[in-house]
């Protein structure tokens, strides 16, 4: 009985010690040739599952290599995307890098969620009141590659809650200041009522009150509640070659207004 027991407790030392030493097969060598190894393993950069030698197992949720860099926020394909998300106002709707306004989806959360030829193709074939953009192919994976990133840096355990965009149906399409004023050259998509609008001839002007908005008023500056009340009342006593027309509200049909406007309820 002693000797079972030692037997036993040999094989027990040496599995536990060939357990220890033998590291996990990446089985995506088998397939790609290794390269950054410094970085440990393939699925820092590219996700996916490489325990697995069935592609389809092994390549859901792969990072393709156009936007590997995305776990590095110093290299120039993140810098560049994150300086064209602001260019393009992406946070005067969206929260990127745990940053903007929360009027549409959480960007820091697609790195888990959603692939990044969706994200490509969501900025293709823009939402209906996503503004639409003329990307460039390189433009299109720095940016995706940012958005990436955004999500990296946060971390994967956000406690937003579900991110809820409603639409206005036509009866209150109607009774809307906003569209019945603005609607037709402009889109917003506001926190109160969601998507309204259907105009193009002017800027969307979702987050139009937020320090996210460019700052598209006189002298680069940013807008505000009495900045718009000036240009709406006359565009061309503050631009001389506006080409929009005077709105004249009353105090009530101002005040319908702002709340429209206004992120923060």
């Amino acid at each position: 009985m002693g000797l079972r027991a030692a037997v036993l407790i040999v094989v027990l030392l040496l599995t536990g010690i060939c357990s220890g030493e033998a590291a996990p097969r990446n089985h995506c060598l088998g397939c790609h040739p290794a390269h950054y190894t410094e970085q440990g393993s393939c699925r820092y950069c590219h996700l996916g599952n490489q325990q697995t030698s069935r592609k389809q197992l092994a390549h859901s949720g792969v990072i393709a290599g156009q936007y590997a860099t995305f776990t590095n926020p110093r290299t120039p394909a993140v810098i560049a995307g994150t300086k064209l998300a602001e260019q393009a106002a992406c946070r005067r709707c969206h929260v990127l890098n745990n940053t903007g306004n929360h009027l549409a989806s959480n960007l820091d959360k697609l790195l888990w969620t959603t692939s990044p030829e969706a994200i490509r193709k969501a900025l293709l074939d823009p939402a209906i009141y996503m503004p639409v953009f003329r990307f460039s192919e390189q433009d299109l994976d720095n940016l995706v590659t940012a958005v990436l990133a955004g999500g990296r840096q946060t971390g994967k355990l956000l406690k937003d809650p579900p991110q809820v965009v409603h639409f206005s149906d036509a009866g209150s399409e109607k009774r809307n200041i906003f569209s019945k004023h603005c609607g037709g050259c402009h889109k917003v998509l506001s926190k109160r009522d969601g998507g309204l609008g259907s105009g193009t001839a002017g800027p969307n002007l979702s987050g139009l009150l937020t320090r996210f908005y460019p700052p598209t008023f006189t002298d680069n500056t940013r807008w505000s509640e009495e900045k718009l009340k000036r240009w709406v009342k006359n565009p061309r006593a503050v631009r001389k070659n506006a080409l929009m027309r005077p709105v004249l509200l009353n105090p009530e049909e101002w005040d319908q207004l702002l709340n429209i406007l206004n992120v923060v309820l």
